[in-house]
């Protein structure tokens, strides 16, 4: 008996040590997790550039291929926010980042074994429950730096993703060029499972303070001015975005003569500029000149480039312009992402992040589901001065708005 007493006593010590030897720093895990998120959005992406043309090669008018794109919307205003609730009163992130992975493996297999545009739609929507998840992994991140570092630190996460969707859009588009367009779903697989085994040991600890979350919680953290101000420009961003860079750009692309791998380098340049202006957005540029000033001038430029490219008939010419232009974008991105949850306690971040998410997901709905039925009534022409307008519309907005850097808390 003493004996047996002995050895539980050192096994609990054994226990305890590895325990301590076991616990990553907290610069580890904020590397596990930028990790985590490069595989994230890659598998969600890695066949983004044939995505649209694909719908197409199965039938699809131009109509189809906006509900397609839009269904990945669709899934992210139904989900982020319901999530974001649900991961703050549990107190949880990771439970939820975990999930985002699975969800993206069963979305590409299905997305291969598409007989039809219709199917696709579906799992493309699913897809869309995978990105809800998102959510979680930005307030996972923003754990790691202190309120007024918010900003910083999704600007830095943002980059990851712009990194990310650069480099696998590439490699994507030369799958597709050389192995056929549905190997690129397959892959898409690989990548959510290498992922998940990255996120898989970082650390987290319960929030046990979480509030209790009444209706009337959630509709005071909704009706924060600042969250609904920034939630709405980038709605109307994303309108724009959905509906020409992941909607109908690499159709025009294709009508102008782009092969597949022109398809995957057209997607790598527009990330290159959203990675390098990521970066910058909230570690120089937005220092230098202030919020307002830096997402005015992001979404003025953006908006005539838009409105001038289908005069563009040269697809290297193409790939440079659109390339600047998302320069502009994604140098409000971040900036808008960091204000939504700025000054909030940690126990509320995640339903804020998650109504902001929400709310600019209509963005991504609307805009190709909408873009589709212009375009079969006006043509792409038609897609691409309707977003530039939106552009110009949220430019303006920003300026009315958006409050100074001095009367943001």
């Amino acid at each position: 008996m003493l004996w047996h007493s002995i050895n539980l006593c050192n096994y609990k010590r054994w226990k305890t040590r590895m325990g301590v030897l076991m616990k990553l720093s907290s610069k580890t895990e904020q590397i596990l997790i930028l990790i985590g998120t490069f595989f994230f959005w890659a598998s969600l992406y890695v066949y983004v550039p044939i995505l649209s043309p694909y719908t197409k090669e199965l039938g699809g008018s131009l109509t189809i291929v906006g509900f397609v794109v839009a269904s990945y919307g669709l899934s992210q205003f139904l989900f982020r926010f319901p999530l974001g609730i649900w991961s703050d009163r549990l107190g949880r992130r990771k439970p939820f980042v975990i999930s985002g992975f699975v969800f993206t493996a069963i979305s590409c297999l299905g997305l291969a074994l598409s007989p039809n545009p219709w199917i696709l739609l579906i799992f493309r929507g699913i897809a869309g429950i995978s990105a809800s998840m998102w959510v979680a992994l930005t307030v996972m991140y923003s754990h790691y730096f202190d309120d007024k570092q918010s900003t910083k630190a999704m600007s830095l996460i943002s980059f990851c993703t712009g990194f990310s969707q650069m480099i696998i859009t590439y490699i994507g588009g030369n799958i597709a060029q050389k192995q056929g367009s549905v190997y690129t779903f397959y892959y898409g697989i690989g990548l959510a499972m290498i992922g998940m085994l990255f996120i898989l040991p970082v650390s987290e600890t319960r929030i046990i303070n979480s509030i209790d979350f009444s209706i009337k919680k959630v509709l005071s953290v909704a009706s924060r001015k600042l969250l609904l101000t920034v939630s709405i420009l980038t709605a109307l961003s994303q309108f724009s975005v959905f509906v020409i860079t992941y909607g109908f750009l690499t159709i025009y692309a294709t009508e102008i003569g782009a092969s597949k791998s022109q398809l995957g380098t057209l997607m790598f340049v527009t990330h290159l500029a959203l990675t390098i202006s990521n970066l910058l957005a909230g570690t120089f540029v937005a220092p230098k000149i202030g919020y307002r000033m830096t997402v005015f001038l992001a979404f003025i430029s953006v908006s005539i480039i838009t409105i001038i490219t289908p005069f563009i008939k040269g697809v290297n010419l193409l790939i440079l312009l659109n390339g600047l232009g998302t320069l502009g974008r994604g140098l409000a991105a971040p900036i808008l992402m960091g204000l939504a949850i700025q000054g909030l306690p940690k126990e509320e971040k995640a339903s804020a992040m998650g109504f902001y998410q929400a709310v600019y997901a209509l963005g991504m709905f609307l805009g190709p589901a909408t873009g589709g039925m212009i375009g079969d009534a006006f043509g792409l022409a038609g897609v691409f001065y309707c977003a530039g307008a939106i552009y110009l519309i949220t430019s303006l907005a920003s300026i009315i708005m958006l409050p100074s850097n001095k009367r943001i808390r």
